[in-house]
């Protein structure tokens, strides 16, 4: 006589349980139907536009909110306005938020409040000014914050720092800086090579586009150590570093850059053009 209420019992559960995964499915299609992506990452999941048809809106933010368990959160060039932020204001276990050349203004930071897990926040490319930085004085999680390019002076800058004096705020362009990689995240060897196009003259070579944030592991193939520089937007050379002979490094940076190799006297040898994944960049022997 007790079996009957433990069926019913049962069928609730499994009645409860296919509602929940019905409206999961539905926002992840939702997501998807924007040209959003959404992949499990340590902690939680991650939500990328960045790579998708980038036609999100702040409606379409409601599905991600919905999902509850999104701990990284890429809006790079969406439609995304001071409005939709509200829709983030639910995601309270983000620790990771691009909002880079979007429409959001200061009006929109107050929703970021309270994200107290929030340690990372990319405003590049916004209308965000010295009166947002202001209210983001409140995050005390936050470590990472990019203002680049955007209505942020100095002064505003200093004047967060004396709040949050650990906080470390790009006021301008820095590829060591400009994406934190995931410590969690495989270091395998990219599959995907760039090519090396050998050059002996510097204005031969180059300036640097604009495009996502990817990833290059340089490995230095040749027998000597040679120099890392990045060719700049307006085409001036900035020195990253040296590469020993058969040493690697793993450099932050754009698609569409530019890198040059040179030797230890500033001879060109040689650059590299970014694509649009991570990939890796074998200096050839000579």
């Amino acid at each position: 006589m007790f079996i009957k209420p433990f069926v019913s019992h049962i069928l609730l559960l499994l009645v409860c349980c296919g509602v929940n995964y019905a409206d999961e499915t539905r926002h992840l299609q939702a997501i998807e139907s924007v040209g959003g992506k959404v992949s499990k990452v340590v902690g939680g999941r991650e939500v990328s536009f960045h790579l998708g048809r980038r036609k999100v809106s702040d409606a379409d933010l409601w599905h991600v909110a919905a999902l509850g368990d999104v701990v990284i959160l890429n809006l790079k060039r969406t439609g995304i306005s001071s409005d939709g932020l509200s829709s983030i204001s639910e995601m309270k276990e983000l620790r990771k938020l691009h909002l880079e050349l979007t429409q959001v203004s200061d009006e929109g930071l107050i929703h970021l409040l309270g994200l107290k897990h929030l340690t990372y926040l990319n405003l590049y490319g916004t209308s965000v000014s010295d009166i947002g930085l202001r209210q983001l004085q409140e995050l005390d999680s936050l470590t990472h914050l990019y203002v680049w390019q955007t209505r942020v002076t100095q002064k505003g800058v200093d004047e967060i720092l004396t709040v949050r004096p650990t906080l470390k705020v790009v006021l301008g362009i820095d590829l060591d800086l400009i994406m934190i990689p995931d410590p969690d995240a495989p270091r395998q060897r990219p599959k995907t090579s760039l090519a090396f196009v050998a050059a002996n003259n510097v204005e031969d070579v180059p300036r640097s586009g604009n495009g996502e944030n990817i990833e290059v592991v340089f490995e230095n193939k040749s027998q000597q150590t040679v120099k890392l520089v990045w060719i700049g937007y307006d085409g001036k050379p900035k020195l990253y570093g040296e590469i020993g002979a058969g040493k690697s490094r793993v450099q932050n940076s754009y698609e569409n850059n530019t890198w040059l190799i040179t030797d230890v006297n500033n001879e060109p040898l040689g650059y590299f053009i970014c694509g649009a994944e991570r990939a890796v960049a074998v200096i050839p022997k000579r």
